[in-house]
């Protein structure tokens, strides 16, 4: 059993379009092709704002500013095939500054920038229905 902190991002651009990622992660079915936003693990030392910012950069190539954080915390046990995960995951909403769109992770399927109307024809994560309620999307 293990505990990790997980920071993530409502990314916007200027064309008021949000950023969001499918996951790729078999060994987790509740996870595994469910629509996420960019993160991940804050380290040991590091603020939760630092951290958003280098995995959205290792993750997409992209440079963001960070605004608020969005007021809930998620809370989950996810069964992996030979440990349980227990994740706490924060949310900011942020803005992009710049940079060229990858994907620089394994566990990513696909990227996509959306239109806000567009949330609600998609499969997300149980943590990012949480954190759209929480701010009226």
């Amino acid at each position: 059993m293990r505990t990790k902190v997980v920071v993530i991002g409502l990314i916007e651009n200027d064309e008021k379009q949000f950023l969001i990622n499918q996951r790729f992660d078999p060994r987790i079915a509740d996870a595994h092709m469910k629509w996420d936003f960019f993160g991940g693990m804050i380290e040991f030392g590091e603020s939760p704002e630092d951290a958003l910012k280098r995995e959205v950069k290792e993750e997409s190539g992209l440079n963001i500013q960070i605004g608020e954080m969005i007021p809930q915390c998620y809370s989950r046990i996810w069964n992996h095939d030979d440990y349980k995960l227990h994740v706490i995951v924060l949310c900011y909403r942020c803005k992009l500054i710049d940079g060229v769109l990858k994907i620089g992770d394994y566990k990513i399927h696909a990227v996509k920038w959306i239109s806000k109307t567009e949330f609600k024809d998609l499969d997300f994560l149980p943590s990012i229905d949480l954190f759209l309620k929480a701010i009226n999307f």
